[in-house]
């Protein structure tokens, strides 16, 4: 009885062990190993979400979703709320986003939260600004809709139309085609009918070309036409060799004046300095020059008067009495 007994408590502590190890695991995979800070944010499209749903921070999971809750908008649209738990500590700058994505085709939708730039953080209970995850089955069934929309709207009625037109011209083609072939047989006839003549006709031409246009006198113009280009092309290579000649000259005297120009410069900027010192003195007398002509142009015009009054005051006169009477 006392080895049942101990058989009964080592079979329930090893269950209990492996209940509790089960426990353990679970809360590894799910990442619930720690405590855990509140989040959330909103979708317009959850398509794939559920509870236990991997929160991955630059593909490193650090939590899962709680919770999703339906909000009804203002404008009549319906948002959801997705509320996450990550482990408490971690850091999530304030301009990160959190998106809905696959890492592969066959792989579980996850909320993967790239990361900002921002040194601020979330606090705890904030919300992560959220953008919706393209699906590539989603995207492949838009597409497919698309190709079957144009494929009713465009290509069908377009490919009617195509054979609609065969269908007529086939027909045009079949009630056309004897009166075709009876033109093209008077046309054959006519123009056997013809050739000869357009024999003779050709036979003509090319005698009038022979005798009128490839004369020998005509020949003998072309000749003499070649010469005196070819005369025009020696000259214009002899010209052009003189010209060639010329501008090595030019150069020369282009160089030889450069030369004079910078054995002179010397002597030119002395000039210009002297020239400058001469303005100088001119500019700080030019008052009492213009103060002196000033007078003298006032004396002259005095001395001027006064001959003209007496002009014995060239000799030593006197000058004659005011013969005015005063008033």
């Amino acid at each position: 009885m006392k080895d049942n007994r101990t058989n009964y408590v080592v079979v329930g502590a090893f269950v209990l062990l492996m209940l509790g190890a089960l426990v353990v695991a679970l809360a590894v995979l799910t990442g619930r190993t720690g405590p855990t800070a509140p989040y959330h944010t909103t979708y317009n499209n959850v398509g794939g979400l559920k509870y236990g749903t991997q929160v991955l921070y630059e593909g490193f999971p650090i939590g899962q979703v709680e919770s999703i809750q339906p909000l009804r908008g203002a404008d009549g649209q319906t948002r959801f709320r997705v509320n996450v738990s990550v482990q408490d500590g971690w850091p999530i700058p304030v301009d990160s986003v959190a998106r809905i994505a696959a890492s592969g085709l066959l792989a579980a939708v996850t909320i993967d939260i790239q990361g900002g730039e921002s040194r601020e953080m979330l606090p705890p209970g904030s919300e992560i600004p959220g953008r919706n995850g393209g699906s590539i089955f989603t995207t492949l069934e838009d597409v497919a809709g698309e190709v079957q929309e144009l494929s009713r709207g465009s290509v069908r009625p377009l490919i009617d139309n195509i054979n609609r037109y065969v269908v007529a011209l086939g027909e045009m083609a079949v009630d056309s085609t004897p009166e075709i072939v009876e033109n093209l047989r008077i046309m054959s006839a006519d123009l056997s009918g013809r050739t000869p003549q357009i024999t003779g006709n050709l036979a003509a031409f090319s005698e009038k070309l022979n005798q009128q246009v490839l004369s020998q006198q005509n020949l003998a113009s072309i000749d003499t036409t070649l010469a005196n280009v070819r005369d025009a092309s020696s000259e214009f290579s002899t010209m052009s060799g003189e010209l060639k000649a010329m501008s090595g000259q030019v150069a020369t005297l282009v160089k030889t004046l450069d030369g004079l120009i910078a054995d002179s410069r010397e002597d030119v900027g002395a000039s210009l300095k002297d020239m400058r010192y001469s303005l100088d003195t001119v500019a700080r007398n030019i008052d009492s020059i213009t103060y002196n002509l000033d007078s003298t142009s006032r004396n002259m015009l005095e001395f001027s008067r006064a001959l003209r009054q007496n002009p014995g005051l060239l000799i030593g006169g006197t000058p004659p009495a005011d013969q005015a009477h005063p008033r």
